[in-house]
């Protein structure tokens, strides 16, 4: 499944990015320099002082319609996937490489979870991953 992420700009719904979740640590380092400016691959531009907000967009994650309202049935299955634990853990380690390590934000951050090979091996130890 790919995990998805929302950037939100402003507070109408016209002003939600949906990103993929391998690009959220771009979007902390951004949030936490907000003079910095980013462009993420969908081609989405933005400044760090853009973003209000981060969250997990469960619904271009699970295929929903954007504008079905989650009820308690959808949390269940969000839950009963793990997808909800996935995205903590996801974005945990987005923040702590952003803060940590902004080097490494031109990374995917899908080399993080990938450790076969020596060089995310290297970089996962670093980070203590």
């Amino acid at each position: 499944m790919n995990l998805k992420i929302k950037l939100i700009t402003g507070f109408r719904k016209d002003q939600e990015y949906t990103i993929d979740a391998d690009e959220s640590h771009k979007a902390y380092y951004l949030f936490m320099n907000p003079e910095d400016r980013a462009i993420f691959k969908s081609g989405l531009a933005l400044t760090g002082r853009d973003i209000k907000a981060i969250e997990p967009d469960y619904h271009a994650t699970m295929g929903w319609n954007p504008d079905h309202k989650l009820d308690s049935y959808d949390y269940q299955e969000i839950a009963t996937k793990n997808i909800d634990a996935e995205f903590r853990i996801i974005l945990n380690h987005a923040k702590n490489i952003a803060k940590d390590n902004p080097e490494l934000v031109s990374q995917p951050l899908e080399i993080f979870k990938e450790l076969n090979s020596p060089e995310s091996r290297k970089i996962a130890d670093k980070l203590k991953i």
